[in-house]
């Protein structure tokens, strides 16, 4: 809620004096509005007068269109905490008086004013908490009277200042009815100014004395409302309650006054505002001056000059320079460079032709040898998953084909370092190996991919083995190989599963 901000902030500020000698306690700030910035302000009078109308003037400017929301015709809620001195069994009557007083006050309450009785003396008690829609004030005050015998002034208005600050409400009033004798020492009248301020709290004074030789001890009431911005009120024993409009007008005193807001337009830079507001009874009351800043608008850049300077005429580039005209955009004068050394630059252009040509004759070259030297092997069975675990058993075939041969095959053998060794004899040019029975040498090994290895003889009827690029890939007498020639007992690793070559 705004306006909660607004109050917190209108003791910080100075106050201007009108002719009427009015206070208005205001608090302007800058806010963007309708795209531009604008100038609102929030304020309350002293006294509770009816605003004819207000003005925002920024550098000596009033400005248009102004738009003014009374706080009564505002959805804003205002809350009130009436806090009785019951203090001093010799002050009963006094006590009695003001707890009429509180009741007469209470009537005003509805769902906008929001109203709650506490009394005090030693300590703070509540007996109608805010806006308690259900509450007989009758019932919750008839047992209050003088009981108590000390006064702790300044530490129970501190807690009614904490209760009020908790409600929700726009604007909050403390209002204390006591004769103002403080018996605490802990704290002080700075500490109440400090906690009201900080809470947005304003605090009216209801001040009444046994007889007028006590009426001094009042003034530690009225600093408390005169230094929050807030009313004071007093009497004398059975006299009646000074000014004598104070009930009548006691919502008012915190009620009047609203928020206006209107555009700066095109004002900009240093602004000095001020708050102007005349009432309906002739007089005015001015705000103390705000200072603001707005960023002057960017002035555009002027447009260039251009100029054209006469030239000699520069002969046409040759074919190289307009090919390297393109370059010109990333290296300055390469079209000029490439003129005056067209040969070198012919060379420079060719040369990646060159070097590209060369590497796919090679390219196609090697691919060939390749796939001659393939030609005659078998197709096999992309690789799974290197996390697979095996999908099928040992099947008859497969522990025939890896079981102990007396004698060596045709290409020789692998023979598995095992505590039992098994050899696989290898009958044909190729010869698949991994774990799964699909193949043609199958090793029933976690670390052995399901299609592994290859054996294969080349045309140059070389054994050879080769790595279908996997992750544990193929290690021959320690060294990682992804293809190489077998020579007799040597030592193939496949993950954790080792065997020799012979033949």
């Amino acid at each position: 809620m705004r306006l909660a901000y607004f109050l917190a902030v209108f003791f910080a500020l100075t106050i201007n004096v009108s002719a009427a000698d009015k206070e208005l306690f205001s608090m302007c700030s800058l806010s963007p509005h309708d795209e531009q910035k604008a100038i609102d302000c929030t304020f309350r009078s002293f006294a509770p007068k009816s605003v004819k109308r207000v003005e925002i003037e920024a550098n000596g400017t009033k400005l248009t269109p102004l738009n003014y929301i009374a706080f009564d015709d505002s959805d804003e809620k205002a809350a009130w905490l009436f806090l009785i001195d019951r203090s001093n069994p010799r002050r009963n009557k006094t006590v009695q008086r003001s707890v009429e007083l509180v009741k007469s006050l209470y009537a005003q309450a509805n769902a906008k004013n929001i109203m709650a009785v506490a009394t005090f003396a030693d300590d703070l008690q509540v007996l109608v908490s805010p806006g308690d829609p259900y509450v007989n004030v009758d019932e919750r005050l008839k047992g209050v009277k003088a009981d108590g015998a000390a006064t702790a002034f300044y530490f129970t208005a501190i807690k009614g200042i904490d209760i009020l600050q908790k409600v929700d409400a726009d604007r909050r009033a403390l209002v204390i009815i006591s004769d103002g004798k403080a018996e605490d020492t802990a704290y002080s009248h700075k500490d109440v100014i400090k906690r009201a301020k900080e809470s947005g709290v304003v605090i009216y004074g209801i001040g009444f004395s046994e007889k007028a030789s006590e009426t001094v001890e009042l003034q530690q009431v009225e600093r408390l409302a005169s230094e929050t911005g807030g009313p004071f009120a007093s009497a004398v024993g059975s006299e009646e309650l000074k000014p004598a409009d104070f009930v009548s007008k006691f919502r008012q005193y915190l009620t009047n006054g609203g928020q206006a807001s209107a555009p700066l337009n095109d004002i900009n830079g240093e602004i000095k505002s001020q708050l102007k507001v005349i009432y309906n009874d002739g007089t005015t009351a001015q705000s103390a001056v705000s200072d603001f800043f707005v960023e002057p608008p960017a002035e555009p850049e002027p447009e260039p000059v251009i100029t054209i300077e006469k030239q000699d005429r520069i002969p046409e580039l040759p074919l190289i320079g307009k090919i390297y005209q393109s370059f010109d955009t990333t290296i300055p004068g390469a079209s000029e460079w490439a003129r005056q050394n067209q040969e070198l630059a012919w060379l420079f252009l060719l040369l990646p032709a060159i070097i590209l040509a060369v590497l796919l004759f090679y390219f196609f070259k090697k691919t060939q040898d390749e796939s001659g030297a393939t030609e005659t092997e078998e197709p096999f069975e992309d690789i799974g998953s290197d996390t697979e675990t095996p999908v099928t058993v040992a099947t008859p075939i497969d522990e025939q084909r890896t079981s102990v041969l007396a004698t060596a095959g045709r290409y020789g053998y692998f023979e598995t370092l095992e505590e039992t060794p098994k050899r696989f004899e290898i009958n044909e040019q190729n010869v698949t190996i991994g774990r799964h029975s699909e193949n043609d040498f199958q090793l029933d090994d976690e670390t052995v991919h399901r299609h592994h290895a290859v054996f294969h003889i080349s045309p140059e009827n070389r054994p050879v083995i080769t790595d279908l690029d996997t992750v544990n890939g193929v290690m021959v007498n320690g060294q990682r190989i992804s293809k190489i020639e077998l020579n007799v007992g040597d030592l193939i690793e496949l993950g954790e599963a080792k065997f020799r070559f012979f033949s």
